[in-house]
């Protein structure tokens, strides 16, 4: 097997394996940072207490997601487009399983993802009109990678916007907002409001943990595959090699 690491093939993946690990590693060190900083408690806290501004004066459409964003209330007016509307599987709700509605708003400057709230199951779920309508709620970052996406069936299972900035020829905010009010109200009441996060005092953060460690799998994983691909490699330049080495044989 040493012999088949050192062939150029396999260095060059090897090369890559190091950058793709080193990088897991690093989201997973930034998540573990959020988890356990005492800031991003604060942070929060500092946010509930502001007024709502407009969204333009936070951030822009196809732009990084704000520093100070997270839990920043804001408002956006457009219409909902209930025709991209999605849900995110396994999401609890009052101890409860169940779904997060999402639904794009397409406002003037570009779309803005709204988590409208959360049903026990998607039929509960309202197509909202498209008609004017203003929202309120507070800022979100988008969530980890989804690991099985299918929005032609309406289903994601993380809000990963970057999926979406694939997905949708649109100009799209690096950022979701959690609703909290909506003028005219436009979402039937089996769309249950969702609470905007919140941390309490204390040191750890389960869900940016829950993220750390996904990200630290990932990296396990990768390795994992590297030497399971490495030894069938191996195994099969041994085999040609003992082939190679009975003609041979045979021959003299």
């Amino acid at each position: 097997m040493f012999k088949t690491a050192l062939s150029p093939r396999w260095l060059a993946l090897l090369a890559v394996l190091l950058i793709v690990v080193y990088s897991f590693f690093r989201l997973g060190l930034w998540q573990w940072s959020n988890a356990t900083s005492q800031e991003s408690v604060d942070l929060l806290a500092e946010q509930a207490l502001l007024d709502p501004v407009a969204i333009t004066q936070v951030t822009e459409p196809r732009s990084a997601f704000p520093e100070d964003g997270s839990g920043k209330p804001v408002i956006a007016e457009g219409s909902y487009d209930a025709q991209r509307q999605f849900y995110v599987p396994d999401r609890v709700l009052n101890g409860d399983l169940g779904y997060w509605v999402m639904t794009p708003l397409d406002t003037p400057e570009g779309v803005l993802l709204v988590l409208r709230g959360w049903v026990a199951d998607p039929v509960d779920a309202d197509q909202p009109p498209a008609t004017g309508v203003t929202v309120t709620g507070t800022l979100a970052p988008g969530e980890s990678p989804a690991l099985e996406v299918d929005l032609a069936n309406g289903l994601m299972t993380s809000v990963d916007l970057g999926v979406l900035i694939n997905a949708w020829d649109d100009d799209l905010y690096n950022a979701f907002i959690f609703a909290t009010d909506e003028s005219p109200q436009v979402s039937v009441d089996s769309v249950a409001e969702v609470p905007p996060p919140t941390l309490a005092n204390r040191d750890i953060d389960w869900g940016n943990l829950g993220y750390a460690l996904q990200w630290w799998v990932f990296a396990a994983f990768a390795v994992y595959m590297y030497f399971r691909f490495l030894h069938q490699a191996a195994h099969k330049d041994d085999e040609t090699s003992e082939n190679t080495d009975t003609k041979h044989k045979v021959r003299a």
